[in-house]
């Protein structure tokens, strides 16, 4: 099975799925495109217009929560549960940490300081839930046990992102059970070899190109 993923070089959720394919072990092709200048023929396979896309022998699969199942299907030992109420669970979370990705993501470039901490203040609230229900079962090293999951490839990105932030936008002393995931999560092999090459140039990069104001505030030229 060939398989090529489009992505373009600091997207979380192309992440996800290379953390994914890392983990099992999968060899594939990577194309990187520039989302300021789109070439032509990604529209014709991206109906979303976003990435990830995934190839398979040349066949189209978008969405990274779909990419990854599909992936967490074909290849190697499962990464969600055998049990349909714990896959849902997991599912679920990973859509919730969709959710703080786009939380985060909007703290760091909203344009103003009032929209900035707004994101900010929802980062923490979901981050909360995060935290109550974490503290239940916590992670024992991952969220599902001592294996790799699909939440933790989720997760991960973000957790590598909120770390490599001059300043924190985030209390981590109010959420300690999420805060040794995260710290063991972004030290896994398969995690630390997922960020793209120059990732800690490239970030920076981006969010003064944003020019939002965190950026303007702790992100100097």
């Amino acid at each position: 099975m060939q398989l090529e993923l489009i992505s373009f070089k600091l997207c979380p959720f192309v992440q996800r799925s290379v953390i994914t394919l890392n983990h099992k072990g999968v060899p594939f092709d990577t194309t990187f495109i520039r989302l300021d200048d789109l070439p032509d023929w990604f529209d014709e396979i991206s109906p979303l217009g976003k990435v990830p896309v995934l190839k398979v022998d040349g066949a189209v699969l978008f969405e990274s929560a779909v990419i990854n199942e599909f992936l967490d299907e074909s290849f190697g030992e499962r990464m969600l549960s055998d049990d349909a109420l714990e896959r849902a669970q997991q599912r679920a979370w990973i859509e919730f940490g969709s959710a703080c990705l786009f939380a985060m993501f909007g703290a760091i470039t909203a344009p103003e300081e009032a929209g900035s901490t707004a994101k900010r203040q929802e980062l923490t609230k979901l981050f909360g839930h995060l935290e109550r229900q974490m503290a239940k079962v916590p992670p024992a090293p991952f969220f599902s046990g001592a294996t790799l999951s699909l939440v933790d490839a989720a997760f991960a990105p973000l957790f590598q992102r909120l770390f490599a932030l001059p300043e924190s936008i985030l209390d981590w002393d109010t959420v300690p059970t999420v805060k040794r995931w995260a710290e063991r999560l972004v030290e896994e092999p398969v995690v630390r070899d997922s960020l793209p090459e120059g990732f800690d140039e490239l970030f920076p990069m981006m969010l003064r190109k944003q020019n939002g104001w965190y950026a303007r505030q702790h992100l100097p030229e």
